[in-house]
């Protein structure tokens, strides 16, 4: 009987076992049903669950409260030679949405366009900031994602037409994508952030080194870092004239700037910065960097630091300072701030009311708008057109100048250094070709103008020395090519007054792809400049340089109606043998007067797999005036890190960190290319940012375009 009971009991345990399996599985099986049907759910209607999440999340987000274009980003060159900074690592600048996502948590509804066309604006700057705003303004992962934020909602004024009510439900649709895109990034944005914190150690490339390309880099493209406590830049300008006036070269001069104001250093013989002056910040100004215009005195070109200061990002009011380095006496350093206050406020017997032709102030506009020329950023314009005692600059208007019109409107700006004058007037020019064109009886029209301030606009110059002032436009196939504007002057009058603005004829750049922005224009002071891409591309798994032009046709007399001369892109003519990792630093083009343009590019990398002992290579190569490269590549010296930077002190020479933190510093400023003592040779530097800083000559590169000692 027990034996039988006994059996009884374990068959009826292994029966409920069965039973609670059977359950089990059930319940698993009913679980696993809910949640793939609840993925297909949301995955089918991923924009509406995606909306809500972002639309609770950032249900706090502040909205904008003025009418103005978000900033406008891009390379702000460090001289006032034709130099120009290739940014963005190779990689180009988009919204970066894979296509499926894009369709399904933006479905493309009626009269509205793609998410990637309408924010490419916002994202082109959050891809700089994403690669280069922690070594260049020390921008974490979230200013970088609230300023994608801040600007997708400003994009939203100009995407949405019909209404200034936030609650229009048109306008609440782009406001919403906004909140979306933002919360994308804030998600799955981490990995892409680079940090110039970041590890060195990567996996070896093809050649069997270790590339330090997985951190920021320096690359100066804000023109308002308004959220950094810090940051500093460099600039290579005239150094003060010596005894007699004798010229005494270049010099490099490093502004550090705060919210508050900025210290002037300049680099001494021994390459150590000393502080020259210091610029308070004005409570009724942005505090920003100087870009450099070139212009004659007395028969010598010279260099100005010219600020261009808003009022706010609300506005686009502001004021030009500017400086003369070679002329400039200490005494104008210093009153270079207290020039510019009021008159009411200037003290008669202070000295800074001293008549001086090496510093100014002044304010653009006309008289109905004292101090707003109603722009966004301004570009150096004096290329191939240098004037006596005259500062030539451009920028395409954010505002229409025309009453009731929304046609685009440029200014060539004209500043003299010499009359006195505050107030300078500056006359709108309208923009007149095929995207906006003149219709007897009609206001002129520009549709959809947020289009046409992605990036910078470039400057060329014609052989008569007037300026084409030349920008990018996308629309409806925008991943993969662009319509180049180029837009010049035409003098209908004597006075500035009957100026206009006239069409040198609209390209399309058929296969401009995203991925090849951003660009430099190579020989632009020639009759044949070309746009130059440097493109970071896969072949057969390994990561190449690729070099992609667009020959621009001789300038036109204006736009006709008809088909646009397609321009293809060249990627056969110069094809330099180089892993694509030479693009993680920015390059340098360095533009010569027959149309070539020399690449400049330099690398940080390790032998070991560990990746301790990093050295810095250098390299370049030339584009000849014909797109074909001039030569073989150029490859420069080796400069292992703990040479450049050595320990001088006991303590570093016991750092266990002491090579991580040699490779911080390295990513935190750019290499300097420049003549600097007028004599056809290049020497390239680099400003050390520790302690202050101290400029250390790296290599020269001669007239034949060979590296040697400095």
């Amino acid at each position: 009987m027990s034996t039988k009971s006994s059996a009884h009991k374990m068959e009826a345990r292994h029966n409920l076992s069965w039973v609670l399996i059977k359950y089990l599985f059930r319940i698993v099986t009913f679980i696993g049903f809910m949640v793939v049907a609840a993925a297909i759910i949301f995955t089918y209607r991923l924009d509406f669950f995606a909306h809500l999440v972002a639309d609770r999340v950032l249900a706090n987000a502040v909205m904008p409260v003025a009418h103005e274009m978000p900033e406008t980003t891009g390379q702000v060159s460090y001289s006032s030679e034709d130099i120009q900074i290739i940014g963005g690592r190779g990689e180009g600048l988009s919204c970066s949405l894979p296509p499926q996502l894009a369709r399904r948590a933006f479905p493309q509804e009626a009269g509205w366009e793609p998410i990637g066309l309408q924010m490419r604006q916002a994202c082109a700057t959050h891809d700089y900031c994403y690669r280069h705003g922690s070594a260049t303004y020390g921008y974490a992962q979230a200013d970088c994602d609230f300023m994608l934020q801040e600007q997708a909602f400003r994009l939203c004024l100009f995407i949405d037409k019909a209404s200034d009510d936030p609650t229009d439900e048109e306008r609440s649709k782009c406001i919403r994508d906004a909140r979306l895109v933002t919360l994308g990034v804030r998600v799955g944005g981490g990995d892409s952030f680079r940090s110039y914190r970041a590890k060195g150690e990567t996996p070896a490339a093809e050649d069997g080194i270790v590339v330090d390309d997985h951190a920021s880099t320096y690359f100066e493209y804000d023109p308002y870092p308004v959220r950094s406590g810090s940051y500093a830049v460099y600039r290579v300008a005239d150094a003060p004239d010596g005894t007699e006036g004798q010229s005494k070269g270049k010099a490099v001069y490093k502004f550090s700037i705060r919210p508050s104001g900025a210290f002037v250093s300049r680099a001494a013989d021994n390459g150590r910065f000393e502080l020259i002056a210091v610029i308070p910040g004005d409570p009724a100004y942005l505090v920003g960097a100087p870009f450099i215009v070139r212009s004659r005195h007395n028969g010598r070109d010279e260099d100005w630091f010219v600020w261009w200061q808003r009022r706010s990002l609300e506005g686009t009011g502001g004021r030009i300072l500017a400086i003369a380095p070679r002329r400039a006496s200490t005494n104008d350093w210093k009153c270079l701030y207290l020039s510019a206050m009021p008159d009411a406020m200037a003290d008669e017997g202070k000295p800074c009311n001293t008549k001086t032709t090496s510093m100014l102030t002044v304010f653009l506009g006309m008289p109905k708008h004292y101090d707003d020329i109603e722009t966004s950023e301004l570009v150096p314009a004096y290329y191939g057109r240098i004037k006596d005692d005259t500062l030539l600059l451009s920028a395409l208007q954010t505002h229409s100048c025309l009453e009731g019109a929304n046609s685009l409107c440029f200014r060539d700006i004209s500043i003299s250094t010499t009359s006195g004058q505050k107030l300078q007037q500056q006359e709108p020019l309208r923009v007149t070709d095929r995207f906006s064109p003149e219709v007897p009886g009609k206001k002129q029209q520009d549709n959809n103008r947020y289009r046409n301030f992605v990036s910078h606009p470039l400057i060329l110059t014609t052989s008569d020395r007037q300026p084409v002032l030349v920008w990018l436009r996308r629309d409806a196939d925008y991943e993969s090519s662009a319509s180049l504007r180029r837009m010049g002057i035409s003098h209908k009058g004597d006075a500035p007054k009957d100026y206009t603005g006239r069409s040198r004829g609209t390209v399309e750049l058929a296969d401009l792809e995203e991925s090849d922005e951003p660009l430099i224009v190579a020989g632009r002071t020639t009759s044949h400049p070309s746009l130059v891409s440097l493109r970071n591309v896969d072949k057969a798994g390994k990561q190449r340089l690729l070099v992609r032009q667009w020959h621009l046709p001789p300038l036109a007399d204006g736009d006709e109606n008809g088909v646009l001369p397609s321009i293809i892109a060249d990627s056969t003519s110069c094809a330099p043998d180089l892993p694509g990792d030479w693009l993680v630093r920015p390059p340098i083009g360095i533009g010569g007067r027959d149309g070539s343009e020399t690449i400049v590019l330099s690398r940080i990398f390790s032998k070991e797999l560990q990746g301790e002992n990093y050295s810095l290579q250098l390299a370049l190569f030339t584009i000849g005036a014909d797109g074909r490269c001039a030569g073989a590549v150029h490859l420069g010296p080796t400069l292992p890190l703990a040479d450049l930077m050595p320990s001088d002190s006991k303590a570093d020479k016991e750092d266990p960190a002491i090579n991580r933190r040699r490779l911080e510093r390295m990513r935190q400023a750019p290499v300097l290319v420049e003549d600097m003592l007028d004599n056809g040779d290049l020497e390239i530097l680099f400003p050390d940012p520790k302690r202050g800083g101290v400029v250390i000559r790296l290599s020269r590169i001669n007239r034949n375009m060979d590296f040697v000692q400095p």
